[in-house]
């Protein structure tokens, strides 16, 4: 009779985790904070396999070397970034992952059944940004302003929407519900919304991944550091408009008393705020120093205005612009709660030096 087998206990087994989804580096952050739970969770060796990355409008906004980059630094993970099809799924004796940011892909989830049918992966979903408290309507809209016509991006938020209700056996989000809101921290808002939606706070453990390599500052610059969002690339606005608002911006975030910045969009074409002072960063805004040690962020409805409120308590105040007002409209619910606890400040740019001062 042969000996029997010692079975490691199921933490000392190897997890595999299949990501896909990353289209900026905002999102390795996400990831990076769930790759490092299972490190701190588990005692055994993590692989993680990069089905490849993205960008957004046509430009490339993350690399293959940013996944390495933005991951933990730790003997026990190996990192891969070779998307090969034929390494799509683990042996059987392994942890099983498939990462995705925002949705499951449902083409890379089709691929790896089809390539283990009898060892699915465990499907865990992390924030694409603002976009993931949506609706399926909310994507819509989103893929609409991209371009594409109408007919497919229905057919598509439908889909991702169908695929994330019934694919999805974990959700790593960076907000979660609270039905008891507190205070939990800088930026947290005890209470429910203005509207009465569902109040929030903030999850640690992906909150901490944000903090880990940029602290809040002890003094603020005296400075409002604009995010900008590519709407003119995308058809929104008009960059005759666009450059006019933010000339009014500028004049009055001067007349408060402090310096204008504008950080520009990753895809924002090259040149596109040629005489205005600008801070150029590659990496995401919420770990910028620059950033999160201004005394106020600017912007439309952004999730790093959100984030930067969320995970610091930065002043931030979200700006009304006419030709945009459509897409507060088209908020859902989730959105629309997150944004009225965390950046409940809104003005035009006429009234926006007043509300500037009145922030202190």
């Amino acid at each position: 009779m042969s000996e029997p087998q010692d079975v490691p206990p199921p933490d000392d087994r190897t997890v595999a985790v299949t990501l896909s989804g990353v289209r900026s580096r905002t999102h390795l952050v996400h990831v990076a904070s769930y790759v490092r739970q299972l490190l701190t969770t588990r005692t055994g060796a993590l692989v993680v396999r990069s089905l490849g990355t993205g960008g957004f409008l046509g430009r490339t906004t993350v690399t293959a070397e940013d996944v390495v980059a933005f991951l933990p630094d730790d003997p026990r993970l190996d990192v891969r970034t070779d998307p090969d099809p034929h390494t799509l799924a683990p042996g059987t004796d392994v942890d099983w992952v498939y990462l995705a940011v925002g949705a499951p892909g449902i083409k890379p989830w089709a691929r790896m059944v089809a390539h283990q049918p009898l060892h699915r992966p465990r499907v865990v979903v992390v924030d694409e940004g603002l976009g993931t408290y949506g609706t399926w309507r909310t994507r819509r809209d989103a893929w609409v302003r991209q371009g594409g016509g109408r007919v497919w991006p229905t057919v598509r938020a439908l889909a991702v929407t169908g695929a994330g209700r019934l694919l999805t056996d974990e959700r790593w989000p960076l907000y979660l519900h609270t039905p008891h809101p507190a205070r939990t921290g800088p930026g947290s808002t005890a209470g429910t919304s203005a509207a009465g939606g569902p109040a929030w706070t903030v999850n640690p453990l992906v909150a901490e991944e944000f903090r880990r390599r940029t602290p809040a500052p002890a003094t603020l610059a005296d400075r409002a550091l604009y995010l900008a969002q590519p709407w003119v690339a995308m058809g929104v606005l008009d960059a005759a408009d666009h450059r006019h608002h933010l000339q009014a911006v500028q004049a009055a975030v001067r007349a408060a008393g402090l310096d204008f910045v504008i950080r520009p969009h990753p895809a924002d074409p090259d040149g596109m705020y040629e005489g205005f002072p600008v801070a150029l960063g590659t990496g995401p805004a919420e770990m910028d120093p620059d950033v999160v040690g201004s005394r106020v962020v600017l912007g439309t409805t952004s999730t790093a205005l959100v984030n930067l409120a969320a995970l610091y308590g930065t002043h931030a105040v979200r700006i009304r612009h006419e030709a945009l007002g459509h897409l507060d409209d088209e908020l859902g619910p989730d959105q629309r709660s997150l944004l009225e606890q965390y950046v409940p400040r809104t003005a035009t740019a006429a009234g926006l030096s007043a509300a500037i001062r009145a922030l202190d």
